[in-house]
């Protein structure tokens, strides 16, 4: 004889059992927030040298950054901080005069965190700083602006090099990019200044996102699980159609743009940067758990794509960076793109050696 359960007995048992798992889940992701870093830089293999406080304090000292959206986003003027620096004019680093000296030869340099330089544990130890440091040893008044700012894609850049940093009258762009335009679609068109960055993002929210975000902050399962899901969906949508897509936006964008410097003058620079897996560099276990990861979004294959669409014949020059770090075997690379000191040292040399012919030759027919 079979024994009916009721359905009162049946919802309530259900009801019960979802909330047992529910609170296995919170329990999980809340333990995991407390054990895993929220920064990667913390006891990654390319940051063990920096000890267990610096590391600490630079991770806390990024999160503290105040930032400005409008008319566009930039760093807010005048922050000091232990590892970072902002100057009166919003960018890290020292003071620089608005009107250049006309014995310097200006180089501003964009690209997002990492020419701005998440990982790097000073102001002196950035790509643009290392770089500068290059052209002053060699005797040379080369003055390099670091113009990074975290998560600036071609998007911002382009319209930044267009309406904003003409003023500081560079005689050379160079723009480190790649990275921030391999996830997803590349955006199409100008940047709206009477959009901000977070109100185009929120825009593209679902009204269930901007609920969850609204009223379920405390919920940590959501946002633990939220990027495992955010990468499956990105790369559910990375088909070689967009792949191509996205490399002719890229591509496009720059030749625009370094037609319009040549009308004014100003030398254009294109860097395509490497990531942690481009080039055939040994990696560290660290680093290739996040070669790994990245993997999934198809981050390499988009920075293959833009290198096939890469020879920008408005532009100066257009360097591919890949594989710099092929012979190199110290661990450079904290998470799938951000380098140490030690990397941005080697990026820096590297592109000294591969932009130096340009910047002579400028100095000397002025």
């Amino acid at each position: 004889m079979s024994v009916q359960i009721s359905y009162k007995k049946q919802t309530a048992f259900f009801i019960l059992s979802l909330i047992v798992v529910l609170a296995v889940l919170e329990s999980g992701s809340r333990i995991y927030e407390y054990i895993q870093p929220d920064c990667f830089l913390i006891g990654a293999d390319a940051t063990k040298n920096l000890g267990t406080e610096l590391q600490n304090q630079m991770c806390e000292e990024i999160s503290l950054l105040k930032t400005n959206e409008y008319p566009v986003f930039e760093n807010e003027p005048n922050q000091h901080l232990t590892t970072i620096i902002i100057n009166s004019l919003g960018f890290r680093g020292p003071e620089f005069d608005l009107i250049k000296n006309d014995e310097t030869y200006r180089i501003m340099m964009l690209g997002g965190s990492t020419v701005f330089g998440a990982g790097a544990s000073s102001d002196t130890t950035t790509i643009p700083a290392f770089l500068e440091k290059e052209f002053r040893k060699n005797n040379y008044r080369v003055e390099v602006i670091n113009a990074g700012i975290v998560s600036s894609d071609s998007f911002e850049e382009a319209y930044k090099i267009r309406y904003v940093y003409k003023k500081f009258q560079p005689d050379l762009f160079i723009v480190y990019d790649g990275w921030n335009d391999s996830f997803g679609q590349v955006k199409e068109g100008t940047l709206n200044p009477d959009i901000t960055r977070s109100e185009l993002m929120q825009s593209k929210k679902s009204p269930l996102q901007i609920w969850i975000s609204k009223n379920l902050t405390e919920f940590r399962t959501l946002y633990v699980l939220y990027p495992i899901f955010s990468h499956i969906l990105i790369a559910s949508t990375m088909n070689e159609d967009l792949l191509v897509m996205n490399s002719e936006i890229w591509s496009s964008r720059w030749n625009d743009v370094c037609n319009e410097n040549n009308d004014d003058g100003i030398k254009t620079i294109i860097l395509l940067q490497p990531i942690v897996g481009t080039g055939n560099k040994k990696l560290s276990p660290d680093e290739k758990h996040h070669a790994d990861y990245i993997k999934q979004i198809k981050s390499r294959e988009q920075l293959e794509y833009h290198s096939k669409k890469f020879l920008i014949a408005s532009c100066t020059a257009s360097i591919d960076l890949r594989n710099t770090f092929d012979n190199v075997s110290e661990p450079i690379y904290f998470d799938g793109g951000h380098m140490t000191d030690l990397g941005n040292k080697i990026i820096a040399a590297k592109i000294y050696e591969e932009i130096l012919p340009v910047v002579i030759t400028d100095i000397k027919n002025p």
